[in-house]
């Protein structure tokens, strides 16, 4: 690690910010910068699955109400997809147990709302980043917590594998055929 630099900077250098409030995306960007993070600012959805495909960040972070009707939660419920060891961050002005409840659910690592302080998301991102950082380097693969259980609709085995596979398509080894694994518990 370089002298002067924290774990997070160290961890975190280019952050994805998908926010489609001008205002709100320029003060992300400046407070991200002064914090010495490379920022790209995407308006919606589209514009952030391409930057993410083109670009792999080392955080995003996205508003949960975003235009064209994709909110925040479908984003990161396909970046989980895409990439799991990828912290997201939730910047929200929706200030409701359900909203949260369902960024949990997705592997939202922390859930803001808005107005916010400054320090707060700088914190939300050190945290988010290290806890990333350990899982994939110190691994908890081996934790039943980080294991999906369900069954093939075709036989009936019962199946668990990792949470990395939430979405994928495997063969059930009992009779072969093709069983998604559940986004969710």
């Amino acid at each position: 690690m370089s002298r002067g630099m924290t774990p997070a900077e160290v961890i975190v250098n280019r952050i994805l910010v998908v926010e489609d409030d001008r205002d709100e995306a320029d003060f992300l960007k400046t407070l991200l910068k002064q914090h010495k993070y490379t920022v790209e600012i995407a308006k919606d959805a589209g514009q952030a699955h391409a930057a993410f495909s083109m670009h792999i960040p080392d955080l995003v972070i996205t508003d949960a109400i975003l235009p064209n009707d994709v909110s925040g939660f479908e984003v990161c419920e396909r970046l989980r997809q895409q990439n799991p060891h990828i912290p997201l961050i939730m910047l929200t002005a929706i200030d409701m147990d359900d909203a949260r409840s369902l960024a949990s659910r997705i592997g939202v690592d922390a859930y803001i709302t808005k107005p916010f302080e400054p320090e707060e998301l700088i914190q939300n991102i050190a945290a988010a980043a290290e806890e990333h950082w350990r899982k994939r380097h110190f691994g908890t693969a081996n934790s039943e917590s980080d294991k999906v259980r369900f069954e093939c609709s075709e036989c009936g085995k019962h199946l668990k594998v990792k949470t990395a596979h939430r979405g994928r398509t495997l063969n059930c080894p009992r009779c072969g055929q093709p069983v998604v694994v559940p986004l969710h518990d």
